[in-house]
């Protein structure tokens, strides 16, 4: 590991917020796939996408909107 990964926060969650991008970051992935289905449910944000160590993307576009789906059965 790196020393910038070292202390990271895995994952982080990006999305839209009254026009605004926003980002909370997870120790999980699922954690961000539930805090953007809740969000979500709540019509308070739009989902981006979530990424890993490095700024590399880890869900998007219909598979992202699938696993937050799940999340809410």
């Amino acid at each position: 590991m790196s020393d910038s990964e070292e202390g990271a926060t895995p994952y982080t969650a990006r999305y839209w917020r009254y026009g605004q991008q926003g980002e909370e970051e997870f120790d999980t992935l699922d954690e961000a796939v539930a805090y953007l289905a809740s969000g979500w449910e709540r019509a308070d944000l739009a989902e981006i996408d979530i990424l890993g160590l490095g700024g590399v993307v880890a869900l998007e576009g219909g598979e992202l909107y699938r696993r937050m789906m799940e999340r809410l059965a």
